[in-house]
C-alpha cells in the first residue's frame, strides 16, 4: 500500500499468542477478522504442543474461562502489535498430532452472555451505553446523545426491555438497536467499547495499486429498475397515530426500453414495524437505504500482509484501467498467517459512489 507511512508490509512476521496470562511462541497458524460494526470480531488459532522444549504449562489453563491473546511483530527490534484479544468460545486438543486449536472473539462475546434485566427507562442511549460498559469494566468511547430512548413518553420503550419476553434477550443486541437507531457505530477495540457517529472515528486513507496485490475482484450490483422507493409504515399505539416516510434512491441508468418491453416504473419495498414514532421511521428508512447503497459495488482484495488496515478506513484502488478505480470504504480485514503461507490479508469493501459503473471499461 501507498500513501500511508504507516501500513508496512509484512512478509514473515513473528506470532505469539498469550493464553491466560501465559506467553506461547509455538503457533502455527492464525486467522483474524475484524469485522467492523454492530459484529463481534473473531479468532482461530492452532498452536503447537511438541515445538517448544520449554514445556506446555499453558495446557493446564485450559479450564472455565479463557482469555486470549494474539500479537505480531514485524521485525526483531520493534514491539509486538496486538491483532486481536478476547475470549476463546471453543477449544479442541489433538493429543496425537501435537496440536491445540482454539476458537473465539472479541470481548463483545461478555454482552452477548450476558442476559443481565432492565427496562432502562428515562435514559438515553449513550446512558445506556455508558451503564452496560461501567457494568463490564470496559473503556469508553461513547458520544453523548440527548433523546430519551427508555421513557414511557417514547413509542419505543417496550423495545427497550432487556429479558426473556422481549427480542432483545442480551446487552449486546441491545447495544446494537441503539446504534442503529443514532446512526452510530458499534464494536469493541481491545477493551474499549466504541459507541460513536463514524464523523467521530479516526479513518486512515490509504492507496492500493493492483500490480502490488495478490487478487483483486469487483462485485457489481445489477439494478432492475432505474428508481427503488422504501417506504417505512408503523401504527404507534401509545401515540394512536400513523407513522410513515419514504426514502428514494435513483440509479440514472436509462432503461426505459428494453427490447421493447414497457417503461421502468420503479421498484417499491415496504417495511412495516409497530410502534415508531415519526423519526423512528425516518431512521429505519435511512439505514435500509445505506444497505442497498453498500450493496451497488463491492471489492474483495487478497494482499500482502500488513499491520494498521481496519473497518471504516478508506482505500483507494488503482491499476485497474476502469471506473471501478474509486475510494472504497473497508467493511472487514481478515488476516491469515501459517508457517507454511505465511502472512496475508483479506479485504473486503464497499464504495458509497452513487452511480457504480455498470460495465469496465477494456484495459489499454
Amino acid at each position: 500500500m501507498a500513501g500511508n507511512s504507516a501500513n508496512t508490509l509484512v512478509s514473515v512476521p513473528r506470532v505469539r499468542a498469550e493464553i491466560n496470562g501465559t506467553k506461547v511462541d509455538s503457533v502455527v497458524h492464525v486467522d483474524v477478522i475484524a469485522a467492523g460494526s454492530y459484529k463481534s470480531s473473531w479468532f482461530e488459532l492452532t498452536l503447537s504442543t511438541t515445538a517448544s522444549s520449554a514445556g506446555i504449562q499453558w495446557l493446564n489453563q485450559l479450564t472455565g474461562r479463557v482469555t486470549v491473546k494474539i500479537f505480531i511483530r514485524v521485525l526483531p527490534d520493534t514491539l509486538d502489535t496486538t491483532l486481536i484479544e478476547g475470549m476463546a468460545d471453543s477449544i479442541i486438543v489433538d493429543a496425537t498430532a501435537g496440536l491445540v486449536q482454539i476458537q473465539g472473539r472479541d470481548y463483545s462475546s461478555l454482552l452477548i452472555n450476558s442476559t443481565y434485566q432492565d427496562a432502562f427507562r428515562n435514559q438515553t442511549s449513550s446512558e445506556i451505553a455508558n451503564y452496560i460498559a461501567s457494568r463490564h469494566g470496559f473503556g469508553t468511547n461513547i458520544s453523548v446523545t440527548y433523546t430519551m430512548v427508555g421513557s414511557y413518553q417514547c413509542g419505543e420503550y417496550n423495545n427497550l426491555l432487556l429479558n426473556s419476553h422481549s427480542h432483545l434477550t442480551h446487552e449486546w443486541a441491545l447495544l446494537v438497536f441503539l446504534a442503529k437507531r443514532e446512526g452510530f457505530e458499534l464494536f469493541i477495540n481491545g477493551t474499549t467499547l466504541v459507541f460513536a457517529p463514524q464523523s467521530a472515528l479516526h479513518q486512515s486513507h490509504s492507496e492500493l495499486a493492483i500490480e502490488n496485490v495478490i487478487g483483486a475482484r469487483f462485485h457489481v450490483r445489477c439494478p432492475l429498475s432505474d428508481q427503488t422507493t422504501l417506504t417505512v409504515k408503523s401504527w404507534n399505539s401509545w401515540m394512536n397515530q400513523l407513522s410513515t416516510y419514504s426514502e428514494t434512491k435513483s440509479d440514472d441508468q436509462s432503461t426505459s426500453a428494453i427490447n421493447g418491453l414497457s417503461s421502468d416504473l420503479g421498484f417499491e419495498i415496504a417495511v412495516v414495524m409497530p410502534n415508531l414514532t415519526s423519526h423512528g421511521a425516518e431512521q429505519i428508512a435511512k439505514q435500509h437505504i445505506n444497505t442497498l447503497n453498500e450493496q451497488a459495488l463491492n471489492v474483495e482484495v487478497i494482499a500482502p500482509g500488513e499491520l494498521y488496515l481496519k473497518p471504516l478506513d478508506i482505500i483507494s484502488i488503482s491499476g485497474s484501467n476502469s471506473s471501478f478505480d474509486v475510494d472504497y470504504v473497508v467493511r472487514s480485514v481478515r488476516r491469515h498467517f501459517s508457517s507454511n503461507t505465511g502472512f496475508i490479508e483479506y479485504i473486503n469493501g464497499y464504495t458509497l459512489e452513487a452511480n457504480p459503473p455498470s460495465s469496465p471499461e477494456p484495459a489499454a
